[in-house]
């Protein structure tokens, strides 16, 4: 998959509990600009919900982010966690 298929999926935790959904994927390494075609290993899913308020950008988004290693399964759409490990950013 690219990476950019992540995008807005939904996340979910084991039992299936609607999380929120991917607003960025992070990985190790300096950011790199331009074309690159060198594989990147994905390190942080940042997700979050966002409301009416958040997307006509009077609110901001509550962040949340995981570990990549948390992601248990990516099925459906969706993309299972063990939000175990989870926490607020800032």
């Amino acid at each position: 998959m690219k990476l950019t298929e992540f995008l807005a999926m939904d996340v979910v935790d084991r039992g299936g509990e609607h999380l929120g959904r991917v607003i960025e994927l992070r990985c190790a390494g300096e950011p790199e600009h331009g074309d690159s075609r060198d594989a990147r290993i994905v390190t942080e899913l940042i997700y979050g919900k966002a409301g009416w308020l958040e997307r006509l950008g009077f609110k901001a988004v509550e962040e949340r982010r995981v570990a990549w290693a948390s992601v248990i399964a990516i099925e459906s759409g969706k993309i299972v966690v063990d939000d175990q490990i989870r926490r607020r950013i800032g």
